[in-house]
């Protein structure tokens, strides 16, 4: 008689060689089996207690609406992961909304009618099947400066603190490549046409690098920077940008993160004499602490310093930046300070919803009045409902 554990073993054998067989019929994935698509949708009011005549908050971004409800962004992502056997990959990201409006306004080349449309971001990624650590990424892409990102719902704040709205870009357009050093140190060069120009103003590139490392499993650093012209020819000016984040994680519920940033430009057309160098210097201090599994309280402050006519404040950002982003026709060499705080509630895993208080202040009138005149200090209370997919 057959033992009970001969029994069981052909069992086993059988299981596994039914197992093999189908495996081995099974279908090999297609490259689109494994696209995926996630996004989100977000409207907001935001309430500025001045009440001004142009109706715009000064020194903003996405929110430069005041006593308006909005709605900001419809945002569509579809990506397809690097494959192991292919190699490559891909990422488009859609916006549309005010939001896109505000970062298409004053971009190179697109078209009014185009404005309510704006491509984040689409590029190619490349893995090296010989070299795994190193790939290779084409297209269009986000900076890699500063601790605030182009997607609010990912920000502890509502609003767009000053260092992302004046002092670095929001996209760029050209290639890069990144090298995994370790399990804690990955490093990024790139050549791209400069501060969200989907296609370059001048004859020069600019050269973007970023070193990101985690030391331990509660902090993060990255020291990331641009060097290259900006401006339209003939202008010889060049411009530096140095942003460097780091981040501390003591618990799983409370979140510290400051970020500095430095930059300048020589042979500043903005200049008396055409060929001075500019500056600005700006840092911020951000800190969140879940109170609840629902419930998140997070702080802001920022200062930043245009030092002798920069112009950080007038231009923003970004090619696409409104300008004059001081409503009150105030320019000039300031510094402007702004703190805010944000609560946040997540209704469930997907539906969100933030309050918001935030101050603005100056050394100079740069911001306006209900009678249009210049005043040095602004209050904003804001309030936004988004849900991710």
């Amino acid at each position: 008689m057959i033992s009970q554990s001969w029994k069981r073993s052909a069992v086993v054998l059988g299981l596994s060689a039914a197992t093999a067989f189908a495996y081995a019929d099974a279908p090999t994935p297609k490259w689109y089996d494994t696209i995926g698509f996630s996004g989100y949708v977000q409207t907001s009011y935001t309430g500025n207690l001045s009440d001004p005549k142009s109706g715009a908050n000064t020194g903003r971004e996405y929110d430069s609406s005041a006593n308006s409800f909005n709605f900001n962004t419809f945002l569509l992502q579809i990506a397809k992961p690097v494959g192991d056997t292919d190699h490559y990959g891909f990422t488009v990201r859609l916006r549309a909304g005010e939001d896109a409006k505000t970062l298409n306004s004053g971009t190179v080349g697109v078209e009014s009618n185009a404005a309510e449309l704006f491509v984040q971001e689409a590029y190619i990624t490349y893995a090296v099947p010989t070299l795994t650590k190193l790939s290779f990424i084409g297209g269009k892409f986000v900076t890699p400066e500063g601790f605030e990102g182009a997607d609010t719902v990912a920000n502890p704040n509502f609003s767009e603190g000053l260092l992302f709205t004046a002092a670095e870009p929001v996209t760029h357009t050209g290639v890069k490549a990144n090298y995994v050093i370790s399990d804690k140190v990955n490093a990024t060069v790139g050549l791209v046409n400069g501060w969200d120009n989907p296609s370059d103003n001048n004859s020069g590139k600019t050269f973007l690098w970023q070193v990101a490392t985690t030391p331990t499993k509660t902090t993060t650093w990255s020291f990331e920077g641009l060097y290259g012209k900006e401006l339209a020819d003939p202008t010889h000016a060049e411009r530096l940008s140095l942003d460097t984040v780091a981040g501390y994680n003591p618990t799983d519920k409370l979140s510290l993160n400051v970020q500095g940033n430095w930059g300048q430009q020589t042979n500043d057309p903005g200049t008396a004499d055409s060929a001075g160098t500019t500056h600005w210097v700006g840092a911020g201090l951000w800190a969140s602490y879940a109170t609840t599994a629902k419930m998140t309280e997070s702080a802001r402050f920022e200062v930043l310093a245009d030092q002798n006519g920069a112009d950080r404040f007038e231009g923003g950002n970004t090619v696409a930046s409104p300008a004059p982003i001081s409503a009150s026709g105030f320019t000039g060499p300031q510094t402007v300070k702004e703190f805010t705080l944000t609560h946040k509630t997540m209704l469930t895993s997907a539906l969100g919803t933030r309050i918001e208080y935030r101050h603005d202040w100056s050394n100079a009138a740069y911001f306006e009045r209900n009678d249009g005149s210049g005043v040095r200090n602004q209050n904003t209370i804001s309030g936004d409902v988004f849900v991710t997919f």
